[in-house]
């Protein structure tokens, strides 16, 4: 692999597009209020996205997918051994 210039890597940085909606029962979601925040880049003082400002409703939410999630057991229910290999493969995409 090549190595890249400074103008690739700024370039590269400026295509990110940031999440701006929460992830909930597999969809993203704005917040149920409609409030967002700003995220900024602490070294520039930029902001980089408004984002979903969650809340109570939110979080009851998302707590309620993750409990009706983990009783269907697709993934508690794993063995420890696959489940550490698909952690262990989603540490190594994300290198």
């Amino acid at each position: 692999m090549s190595e890249l210039s400074h103008k690739d890597w700024i370039g590269k940085a400026s295509a990110i597009r940031f999440r701006d909606k929460a992830f909930i029962d597999g969809k993203t979601v704005a917040a149920r209020s409609g409030r967002t925040f700003a995220s900024i880049n602490p070294a520039t003082g930029e902001t980089l996205a408004e984002v979903a400002s969650c809340g109570e409703e939110d979080i009851d939410l998302a707590v309620t997918a993750a409990r009706r999630s983990f009783e269907a057991g697709v993934w508690s229910r794993t063995s420890p051994a696959h489940r550490k290999e698909v952690l262990l493969r989603l540490a190594r995409l994300l290198r």
